[in-house]
């Protein structure tokens, strides 16, 4: 087995391989990061409405004190 290590930035969920990697070869691919990866959040409603609220707190959830439109004057 042979390695290589290069670094790179990846692009639309994507990454470049060197031009010395050709192709039809079979890769392992370990990627490594400073930044923690998050894992992909579930496609489920639960989930969805779980992550919404996440980081909130009481003033981001307070309705706004709207007491509606005034009463129009008529000119009679």
């Amino acid at each position: 087995m042979h390695a290589i290590e290069f670094e790179t930035v990846s692009h639309q969920h994507t990454i470049r391989l060197p031009e010395s990697v050709p192709d039809g070869v079979s890769l392992r691919v370990l990627l490594l990061s400073r930044a923690p990866l998050t894992k992909p959040a579930d496609n489920n409603l639960k989930t969805l409405l779980a992550t919404v609220a996440e980081g909130m707190d009481d003033a981001d959830m307070a309705r706004p004190r709207d007491l509606g439109r005034e009463s129009p004057e008529w000119v009679s």
